[in-house]
């Protein structure tokens, strides 16, 4: 809200496609709110609503990729997955222009994985470190195949597995 009242003066047309991008996600959450799973296709349709406001607030300082075939589409997740996988990346990431964040969605195997540079910031505000548990402990409860969380000097991987 706070970045929306600042476009409304800086950039009134910004500010009202902000709004419908906003609107399209809080619908998203009401209609998916009590079901266990959406298909990816229905996931992704609502992170790219998501993704524009990201985008608003962070230009180029963020930059993403989605690369995930037509055979994976029909294929289910939790709603919301990748909304709290990217704002976890969000979170403990430096991003700017000069050092983006780069991050990559794709279908690999039985798994969508959602990959991003690591920038690490120094300290992180907010942080519980309950995101990523709590995803790991609602896919157990979802399917044999954990989520895979991998992470390497330059990159910082999550693999959820496709229902």
């Amino acid at each position: 809200l706070t970045s929306l009242n600042s476009l409304i003066r800086e950039d009134p047309e910004l500010a009202s496609r902000f709004l419908q991008h906003m609107s399209k996600i809080y619908r998203y959450v009401l209609q998916h709110k009590d079901q266990s799973l959406v298909s990816v296709a229905t996931e992704l349709g609502f992170i790219k609503n998501y993704v524009f406001l990201a985008k608003t607030r962070f230009a180029n300082a963020l930059t993403i990729t989605f690369r995930v075939s037509e055979n994976h589409l029909e294929r289910t997740i939790v709603p919301l997955t990748l909304q709290v996988l990217f704002e976890n990346a969000f979170k403990h990431n430096i991003m700017d222009a000069e050092k983006p964040l780069h991050i990559e969605v794709y279908a690999e195997d039985e798994y969508l994985v959602i990959s991003n540079n690591l920038q690490k910031r120094r300290t992180v505000d907010g942080s519980n470190k309950q995101g990523l548990e709590n995803l790991k402990s609602l896919y157990r409860f979802l399917t044999d195949r954990p989520v895979i969380v991998e992470e390497a000097s330059d990159t910082f991987k999550v693999k959820i597995p496709l229902i």
